[in-house]
């Protein structure tokens, strides 16, 4: 299978999922995270806003900011096809900005070094047990790794989302795990 036919496989696996099967697989997760000594000792969590069929963490992102946790995101650079880690200090509406593609961001852009990241946390199309991931197809999670890999990368995703085999070039990026509502895969 290409990638693109398992784009379009796991693509519509997850968009047969009802929107409250996304909301308690992606509460699952958050709970599965939380109970992670990595996570409960970061302290500096890259993680990402989602899009329409990732899954949401969003609550425990509001958590962490509550408890103090530095918690980045990611800010595109579209011409450099680039991101890097912005800091996010609420989830406020008025305190984001819609960019291209329905990607949120801050709308105060503040960078912070991506050597001082302990964690990122990483949403895909797909992923296999092996740890290589499935992305959108830009490239951008896969260049931000190659340049600047924290101890911990973790994929997060639906259990739909995990197929046994992706299709895998030599610039593709390798998770450390991938988390799940029912499962924590060491790669």
């Amino acid at each position: 299978m290409s990638k693109e036919e398992a784009r379009k496989h796991i693509t519509a696996l997850v968009k047969n999922m009802s929107a409250t099967e996304k909301l308690e697989a992606s509460e699952a997760v958050s709970e599965r995270l939380r109970s992670l000594a990595s996570i409960k000792f970061a302290d500096i969590i890259f993680s990402y806003f989602p899009l329409e069929n990732e899954v949401c963490l969003l609550s425990l992102m509001r958590d962490w900011i509550d408890e103090s946790v530095t918690v980045a995101v990611p800010l595109t650079n579209w011409e450099n096809k680039t991101i890097r880690a912005g800091l996010v200090t609420s989830l406020d509406a008025n305190e984001l900005v819609e960019t291209r593609h329905n990607i949120v961001e801050p709308i105060h852009r503040h960078p912070i070094p991506t050597d001082s990241v302990d964690i990122i946390l990483v949403p895909g199309v797909g992923f296999d047990a092996n740890g290589t991931r499935l992305g959108k197809g830009g490239g951008f999670y896969d260049r931000f790794l190659e340049h600047h890999r924290p101890p911990i990368v973790l994929g997060i995703a639906f259990d739909e989302q995990i197929v046994d085999t992706i299709p895998s070039e030599e610039h593709d990026q390798k998770m450390t795990a991938v988390i799940t509502p029912t499962r924590t895969m060491l790669c």
